[in-house]
């Protein structure tokens, strides 16, 4: 018996070497039409896979595909290409999919098992065998025959932001399945450009990721982007940004007139060429992508670096790229180091971290006083409280780790009682490492808006001087002194765009 959540559609696409795409099973909810969804689980580049995990959206719902790819049978040429997949009913969201593969794996083996092919003609008053069973797992799945069924629309991307929220506090035991398992492999593949990445996501803009298949790392590594750019809980009213899943040609023209923020992957490199499509492209099609969480990027000689490239707020949408900047590094540095923490450290609720702790705060001061000091060489960097030597740029990022260890329930202490639970359940390394990171990333996030927050607070009183767009001169006070190298364009405009996506200012023509 194949277990699934409750569903607003299931269907079972097929690719025919003549014929191309085509639906061989389709049922939903009311108000769901199948649409081009043969073609947005049927992506370019799957036939040189034998099988792959398809994550999308339809609809605006998250939908999953297993697509498998076989030999034909004795006697006929190529080979047999489908997807079967669901897509969820509400409150779903997009990291429920990644637990989906076993589930649905089961079902196509039953398919498979069958004595005629899965994509066998079908009719209405004659259906085939597999088109029988899949009405039958729709009937018992549909999630408008469920008592707990509600066609409420909730406040887009709300539940999926508490779920991120709930996670980096420690409050969520999570599936092996989970795609925050992949983020010390993004962390690997990206390197100090993943600050740059995660800068750009909390600004709203749209980020594409491209690579030939295999999709389900790839769609993994979308939604480790997407979950940088959850806001500080004190912005209630942001809009979120999207998580899309995989798009194609059939979704271009959609992509382009698609409001707000949203991070998609697609196979389809002709993304690239269409500037207008997208704020950021990265493209990850020289990197070995790979299925298992485990990332093997650092054992392989002469890794390419990833080509990241944007178009956002360049005139005539033009394409340049993207890497990080000195002040990038402090951050990312904290971040290597949380991923070689001991299995003893975990986000939210931990042990105590014994020798690693005491070390990782060593190097991390050690770290700070190394850039006090060339900063100060230079004669960019002053002296702060206590005499110390102290580094403007960059200092939130160098420091956030050690503001996190002073708090009694951060990552170092575990509530009395609980420490024999934590034995007990051995949380998997990867999801403990991505937690890791991903929590670090939300503390520099927490800082980034407190200074905002400061900066605007001390603004004269009245509602069009609080609501206008960053002055000049609070762009200096929050840059502050900048590395020669670094550049002061990019990070001025990052001020003003997370200002105005946070809902602390506002544009002109929105005053207006």
């Amino acid at each position: 018996m194949v277990s699934l959540p409750p569903l607003a559609a299931i269907f079972l696409t097929h690719f025919d070497d003549i014929q191309g795409q085509s639906v061989i099973f389709y049922a939903s909810l009311p108000n769901l039409p199948a649409d081009t969804i043969e073609h947005t689980t049927l992506p370019s580049g799957l036939h040189a896979l034998d099988s792959d995990l398809v994550l999308f959206t339809h609809h605006e719902l998250p939908g999953a595909g297993v697509f498998r790819s076989r030999l034909s049978d004795e006697g006929a040429r190529g080979r047999r290409m489908g997807t079967l997949g669901v897509v969820l009913a509400k409150p779903a969201i997009p990291s429920n999919l990644f637990s989906l593969h076993d589930s649905l794996s089961s079902l196509f083996d039953q398919l498979e098992d069958l004595e005629t092919s899965p994509f066998a003609p079908s009719t209405s008053s004659k259906p085939s065998s597999a088109v029988s069973i899949l009405a039958k797992i729709w009937h018992d799945n549909r999630a408008d025959s469920l008592p707990s069924f509600s066609n409420t629309t909730n406040v887009k991307g709300k539940e999926a932001t508490r779920q991120v929220r709930r996670m980096i506090d420690g409050n969520s035991s999570l599936p092996v399945e989970h795609p925050i398992a992949y983020m010390p492999s993004l962390l690997g593949v990206l390197g100090p450009s993943i600050v740059p990445v995660y800068k750009a996501a909390l600004s709203g803009q749209r980020i594409i990721l491209y690579s030939t298949p295999p999709l389900l790392p790839l769609s993994a590594f979308a939604w480790c982007i997407w979950s940088m750019s959850v806001s500080p809980p004190a912005t209630q009213n942001t809009e979120a940004s999207a998580w899309l899943g995989n798009v194609g040609l059939m979704d271009l023209t959609d992509m382009k007139k698609r409001k707000g923020g949203w991070i998609a992957t697609t196979s389809d490199a002709i993304y690239k060429s269409h500037h207008t499509a997208y704020d950021m492209f990265i493209d990850l099609s020289s990197i070995p992508l790979s299925s298992s969480t485990e990332s093997d990027i650092d054992n392989i000689p002469n890794t390419p670096t990833p080509q990241i490239f944007s178009t956002f707020h360049q005139p005539k949408h033009t394409l340049i790229p993207i890497t990080y900047s000195f002040s990038d590094l402090p951050l990312y540095k904290s971040l290597l180091l949380l991923t070689s923490s001991p299995p003893t450290v975990h986000a939210g609720i931990s042990k105590t971290g014994g020798w690693w702790l005491m070390a990782f705060e060593i190097l991390e001061r050690a770290w700070m006083l190394c850039m006090g000091v060339c900063e100060f060489a230079v004669g960019r960097g002053n002296v702060g409280e206590q005499g110390h030597l102290r580094l403007d740029e960059g200092e939130e990022d160098a420091r956030l780790l050690e503001s996190s260890l002073d708090d009694e329930n951060d990552l170092i202490t575990i509530p009395p009682g609980q420490e024999d639970e934590i034995d007990q359940e051995l949380e998997d390394e990867a999801i403990r490492r991505g937690k890791l990171i991903l929590r670090q990333l939300h503390h520099n996030t927490y800082h980034l808006h407190s200074r905002l927050q400061e900066v605007i607070s001390s603004r004269s009183p009245g509602t069009s001087s609080r609501s206008a767009p960053l002055s000049q001169v609070e762009i200096k006070q929050l840059i502050g002194s900048k590395w020669p190298l670094s550049g002061s364009g990019g990070e001025a405009q990052f001020w003003v765009d997370i200002a105005r996506v946070w809902g602390m200012t506002m544009d002109h023509n929105e005053e207006d």
